[in-house]
């Protein structure tokens, strides 16, 4: 399902932090210890192996000249959205997207680096100061105008709640109960929206708890003071999967949308390159591998496509 609001993603940016820019910390002192768990588990950053992904000569030829002569692929990123990228505990950039982005790198004989950005800067800066952009960007209309885009996942809104579901909680019918999100996002827009839904059907409205970061909203739906996390999905799947049982799944995913990797219009070659690296990483089953690392694979999409309807 295409997502009728575009800037889902720019809302989750302009957010002043992201679920493991740091290491989670207690919001409360009330936390049971299942949140304390899912503190301590939040830091850890899985280990994916890539040395079994090699060069493809026919891909690799796809590469401009120039970029090949230089050898390297520049790529700007806003490192403040994990799981998809953000600060390791030594300053590096992590993430799926930076390991897609070293296992593309692989496929196309090239070294990758990716330099920190903001995230509205990076676009304009795609064909100058990077080669792409690779940081969570939703695939819109707006942005094919500007850039060409390459499909190599999927997200949309998700929610999780502590496992059991001791509320009995239904995401349909949110009037009333305890919504934990980040403050910023589209989620919270879209909190506020639905509230007033809520009010105008004569019931209660969300009782909204607003958090500074993803990583204190999961921690405190973990230990009871939530009723519900509403995040991205990657957001979403990486809490679960962090939280050693104490949350899960609940519902199904909303407004679904692809995301796509930037190049620059005046470069088909590289997009091409980009794109058959990335088909082949779906095909070989390494994409799959290293978005499970992440417990994200329920993002993966079957093809990779240049410019793809969104």
């Amino acid at each position: 399902m295409t997502s009728p609001r575009p800037r889902r993603r720019t809302l989750l940016r302009a957010a002043p932090l992201a679920l493991a820019t740091a290491a989670l910390t207690p919001a409360l002192a009330s936390c049971t210890r299942a949140s304390e768990r899912l503190d301590a588990e939040s830091n850890a950053v899985p280990e994916v192996d890539l040395s079994g992904i090699e060069e493809v000569p026919e891909i690799a030829a796809l590469v401009p000249e120039e970029t090949r002569a230089r050898g390297e692929l520049v790529n700007g990123a806003a490192l403040n959205y994990a799981p998809g990228e953000f600060v390791g505990s030594s300053g590096e950039a992590v993430g799926y997207d930076i390991d897609i982005l070293a296992a593309i790198g692989r496929v196309l004989g090239l070294d990758t680096r990716t330099e920190a950005a903001v995230f509205a800067q990076i676009i304009p800066a795609v064909g100058s100061t990077y080669d792409i952009g690779m940081s969570s960007f939703t695939v819109n209309e707006e942005r094919l105008e500007a850039v060409t885009m390459i499909s190599y996942f999927q997200a949309g809104i998700s929610y999780a709640v502590k496992a059991g579901n001791p509320y009995g909680i239904d995401p349909a019918d949110l009037c009333g109960r305890r919504v934990a999100l980040q403050v910023g996002t589209y989620q919270e827009e879209l909190s506020a929206e639905r509230s007033q839904e809520c009010r105008d059907g004569g019931d209660r409205a969300y009782d909204v708890l607003a958090y500074t970061s993803n990583s204190d909203a999961a921690t405190n739906v973990a230990g009871g003071k939530g009723d519900i996390l509403m995040a991205d999905s990657p957001v979403t799947n990486y809490a679960i999967a962090r939280s050693r049982g104490t949350l899960e799944a609940i519902g199904e995913i909303e407004e679904s949308a692809l995301n796509g990797i930037v190049v620059a219009k005046d470069q088909p070659e590289l997009a091409e390159a980009i794109r058959a690296a990335v088909q082949h990483l779906i095909d070989s089953g390494h994409m799959e591998r290293i978005l499970a690392a992440w417990g994200n694979e329920s993002g993966m999409i079957p093809t990779a496509e240049v410019n793809p309807q969104p």
